[in-house]
């Protein structure tokens, strides 16, 4: 699959590609095969902590041949980058954080409708089963609104119980791989993402650009997540502080308005799409044009 990948790209490109960038560790193995055959720079994209030895076996994978330490790691914040260089003392490291777009109006949303939407793979299953049955408590007591939930999360934490229990069937929807849904979320009022594992994702960043409140269990290795400016975040986890957090942003208007205009001007300011593009062609440049072997300039290795 790696060899009839790298020549359809070849085709595309007019040419061998110069970096393959690594999103996620389910193609590690195809990409490993497109680095090894046409001697690509591989680059890693490391969005939460513990990639860091899929990684490393991804580039002991594709060393033959050429430098192995010769690769590019993107780190989504410059805590991580610092973090990385740990980990990887000969690779050029950026911090480059991720781009999302940023909308002004709210004008998908029905008036009198609750829609909310509660994602996450559920690692921390304690938090997202609290967060769930908060979720069910206001269901019961405002039937216009309606709970969007990641479908094998509620099945892996055996959750569907709870809501027959409660009798809000009728006022939910289980959907595939919730955090991909983008039209939905974009179109809720609320975001709940229980889940505290120092991930950085865009799923989030889309949310407050597009002016959907985040409720989210407090993490202080996601800077994003800033209590009262970006999100509303529940530090111990109970579904009493879930609820409690549903019921202020749901209820206080004010303080739902001045949280969702402080979030969105987070992202314009700091989330940029024509900043992440600009940093990763000059991180892309560097490395595959500028750099030809990290061995003869060492003192490239930590800063990039």
């Amino acid at each position: 699959r790696g060899a009839s990948l790298l020549r359809r790209s070849t085709e595309v490109l007019g040419g061998e590609p110069d970096v393959v960038h690594f999103f996620g560790g389910g193609i590690a193995r195809i990409g490993a095969e497109v680095v090894r055959g046409c001697g690509a720079v591989p680059a890693f994209e490391v969005w939460r902590p513990g990639l860091e030895s899929g990684i490393r076996a991804v580039i002991n994978r594709v060393s033959a041949g050429f430098d192995g330490e010769r690769t590019l790691i993107v780190a989504p914040n410059d805590e991580s980058r610092e973090r990385l260089l740990t980990h990887f003392p000969r690779s050029i490291v950026r911090s480059i954080p991720w781009g999302v777009h940023t909308r002004d109006a709210e004008g998908s949303r029905e008036a009198g409708s609750l829609g909310l939407v509660l994602l996450g793979p559920g690692r921390d299953g304690r938090s997202w089963a609290a967060a769930f049955r908060a979720c069910l408590r206001t269901l019961r007591s405002s039937p216009d609104a309606h709970l969007f939930a990641d479908s094998a999360t509620v099945r892996r934490l055996r959750l569907w119980g709870r809501a027959r229990e409660a009798g809000v069937i009728g006022q939910m929807t289980l959907i595939d791989i919730a955090d991909t849904q983008r039209d939905l979320l974009l179109s809720a009022d609320v975001v709940l993402y229980p889940d505290a594992r120092g991930e950085v994702r865009t799923v989030l960043l889309d949310a407050m650009g597009a002016g959907v409140v985040v409720i989210a269990a407090a993490d202080p290795r996601a800077d994003d997540l800033i209590d009262g400016k970006t999100a509303r975040l529940v530090v111990d986890s109970t579904e009493a502080q879930w609820h409690e957090a549903l019921e202020i942003m749901t209820h206080d208007h004010a303080m739902r308005r001045r949280l969702v205009d402080s979030a969105r001007e987070h992202v314009r300011e700091h989330h940029r799409v024509s900043r992440q593009i600009a940093s990763l062609v000059d991180a892309y440049e560097w490395v595959a044009g500028e750099v030809q072997s990290i061995e003869t300039v060492p003192e490239l290795d930590s800063t990039g």
